[in-house]
């Protein structure tokens, strides 16, 4: 199987979203002592992607609000953001995973997976993104 390709090397090649959406990109660092297993990112509740540590995936919506969540255990105060999405914009949200919220029940099980979702202003997060893979 060959290695995915990295956001950095493909992004010049993406198609442009048309020009009545907005474009939302999701990441997760490639973290590799967090949680390391993925989660479903949705928009308005609706189940759009699965982001994985270590990969970029983008969406082009039509204008509008925005309940950006993703999947999740635990919680965490703000973990999810509310947007308005305008034509033309890009977003760029971070999926932070906390597996310092980890508690421990004594028989074993001490993992929660706990996910947030960040707002990253762009230059931030596009150099963030450049080394990570791209997914479908």
């Amino acid at each position: 199987m060959a290695d995915p390709a990295r956001f950095g090397a493909v992004e010049a090649n993406l198609p442009p979203p048309a020009p009545d959406t907005a474009r939302l990109y999701f990441y997760r660092l490639l973290e590799p002592y967090e949680i390391t297993t993925g989660t479903d990112v949705y928009l308005n509740n609706r189940d759009i992607g699965y982001s994985r540590n270590g990969a970029v995936i983008y969406r082009d919506v039509p204008p509008g609000p925005y309940f950006v969540s993703v999947r999740t255990v635990g919680g965490y105060p703000n973990q999810f953001k509310d947007i308005v999405a305008q034509a033309g914009q890009s977003w760029y949200f971070r999926i932070e995973s906390l597996a310092s919220l980890s508690s421990c029940t004594g028989m074993g099980a001490c993992r929660r997976d706990t996910y947030v979702v960040a707002i990253v202003p762009e230059p931030a997060a596009r150099a963030e993104m450049a080394s990570l893979a791209l997914a479908p």
